[in-house]
């Protein structure tokens, strides 16, 4: 059972999934920004889930004020005080929530105009450019706060014809004191500005009105919308109640600006909907997969020790069959990166639990042996690295941190990104290559099942095929062994085409330590055949083996 939530600062829709069932739910704003942690707790007293607690497995809360991770723990927190602790809890502020609902997985610049107002340029699934919304005090221009603010202001220093003036506050029964009050002296003064819209909505057909809100999308459009790069070319998407009620309006001013308009929402709640359903049938198995299948072997506990030894080596000797089978494969993916990491690409490898462990063991254990920088091949595991000794719950299942994980080291069309997956259908992983592959960098993955829908989404597919583990499902045998060994291959054929290696030696490894030092000096000696103290003393002078040699034959 999913429960996913989209809260503003007024009003939070909430959808309850059970399969194909929908249940809809409102409760008020809840916004950690405007709101203390006890506030927002009673608040979700008022989320009637009809006693289905313990049934929901995945909570998705899209809010505004949720932009840091101090404010997503606040969330968390309170909702794992309401409904427990058991789910998988993903906190995400409500200008990606927007973003998702508008474009699922395609491409646009998504924007919020409600009680607040927000944009972001949106590439496949995450945010890839913001302009700051600065809040109602320093800017949202364009939402239901400025509109309000627009309203008051015209109305009291005069700037509407009189008689207007005059029939607006008579009807509305305003009054500055009231205004005053509610905006300096009482909490959420967005939400009471936001709702003098209505009073702007009842009026659009007046010219002054019209041109408020005119003037308002205006600055909306020029403090955000063209601040994007190639603004004009991009279809743009609106949610929210100001948008949706002066639609209209909207679209005039626009289209005066000869801009596309994707779609308008009232409430992005539904699109998130059918966001959630499609991202987590990813997470559904369709069969069984042979890494999955059971072992050939039974009764393991009644073996003897030689037995269980002699038949997991038995199996292990499938390994080197199966990676040797695919060569060829190995080798269209090494002479792929290897032209990319002449134009200064890197090379990442992503995983989950086992694979992404083994990801990150072959990344580290590169730089010291030859030579090269520490960000040129990049191991990166769902839930960080903290999942490298513990396990993170869930982590694996979340179809875009993957990018939000690569976006840190900003990416680029040179780069290779190899997605490692026994199963080949873990979220995390796929969601790294499709992402990966629509920006324009190449993909690969390896995994030990076939026809998986990883391999569907990469330019190269390594699949080996390693048959069922001796413990039935444990891929940290037969299928850590083939990712581990694929791994060796892919990055030391790489590093000896790029020169690291001479003759067989390493001759550009780190002297970290006194072991490495008397290799270097073995090596230096053997070359160039003098004795294993001057070799030493022109190790330590010139800082490595490939220094000695190019120093030596120049002298």
């Amino acid at each position: 059972m999913l429960l996913i939530a989209d809260s503003g600062s007024t009003k939070t829709d909430w959808r309850l999934i059970d399969g194909k069932e929908i249940r809809s739910i409102s409760t008020r704003g809840i916004n950690p920004y405007h709101s203390t942690e006890t506030e927002i707790r009673e608040e979700l007293k008022n989320l009637d889930l009809d006693q289905n607690e313990e049934k929901i497995r995945h909570i998705y809360f899209y809010g505004s004020g949720v932009a840091n991770e101090e404010k997503k723990h606040i969330i968390r927190k309170c909702l794992q005080f309401r409904i427990g602790v058991h789910p998988d809890i993903q906190v995400e502020d409500d200008l990606l929530g927007v973003s998702r609902a508008l474009f699922q997985l395609g491409s646009g610049i998504a924007c919020i105009l409600g009680t607040g107002s927000n944009s972001c340029l949106y590439k496949n699934g995450f945010i890839v450019d913001k302009v700051p919304a600065l809040g109602y005090s320093l800017g949202d221009e364009g939402s239901g706060t400025d509109i309000g603010k627009r309203l008051v202001n015209a109305l009291h220093k005069r700037s509407l014809s009189d008689g207007l003036r005059e029939a607006i506050i008579a009807e509305e029964e305003l009054s500055m004191d009231e205004i005053l009050e509610n905006v300096y002296k009482k909490p959420h003064a967005n939400r009471y500005l936001s709702s003098l819209t209505m009073i702007a909505a009842k009026h659009i057909g007046n010219s002054e009105i019209k041109g408020i809100v005119t003037q308002a999308f205006e600055d909306f459009i020029q403090k955000n919308i063209s601040k994007y790069i190639d603004f004009d070319t991009h279809e743009i998407g609106f949610a929210g109640s100001v948008a949706f009620h002066f639609k209209d309006v909207l679209m005039e001013v626009l289209q005066s600006h000869h801009l596309k308009c994707n779609n308008i929402i009232s409430s992005p709640i539904d699109g998130l909907v059918r966001y959630h359903t499609q991202v987590d049938a990813l997470k559904v198995s369709v069969s069984k997969s042979m890494t999955e299948s059971s072992s050939r072997y039974d009764n393991l506990e009644k073996m003897s020790v030689k037995e269980l030894l002699e038949n997991i080596n038995r199996e292990d000797g499938t390994v080197h069959r199966a990676v040797h089978s695919i060569i060829p494969q190995i080798e269209k993916l090494v002479e792929e990166i290897i032209p990319r990491i002449v134009k200064g690409g890197r090379l990442f490898y992503v995983g989950a639990g086992t694979s992404g462990r083994l990801g990150i063991v072959d990344a580290s254990e590169i730089p010291p042996t030859f030579g090269v920088p520490f960000d040129l091949v990049i191991g990166i595991i769902a839930g960080g690295d903290r999942a490298i000794r513990k396990a993170v719950e869930s982590a694996e299942d979340d179809i875009h941190g993957a990018w939000r994980d690569l976006a840190k080291f900003k990416p680029g069309i040179n780069d290779t990104v190899v997605g490692i997956a026994a199963s080949g259908r873990t979220p995390y992983v796929i969601g790294a290559v499709i992402d990966a592959r629509k920006m324009g960098l190449f993909t690969a993955c390896i995994t030990c099942n076939p026809d998986t829908r990883l391999a569907a989404e990469v330019d190269l597919p390594i699949e080996a095929l390693v048959g069922p583990e001796f413990v039935t499902g444990s891929t940290r045998m037969k299928a850590g062994t083939a990712q581990k060994l694929i791994l060796n291959m892919i990055t030391t054929s790489t590093m000896i085409k790029l020169g690291r290696v001479k003759g067989n030696k390493m001759i550009d490894m780190q002297l970290t330590n006194q072991k490495l030092v008397e290799r270097g000096s073995l090596m230096i000696s053997e070359e160039l055949g003098i004795g294993l103290e001057e070799s030493k003393r022109l190790l330590l002078l010139h800082g490595s083996v490939r220094n000695v040699l190019e120093n030596y034959k120049k002298s």
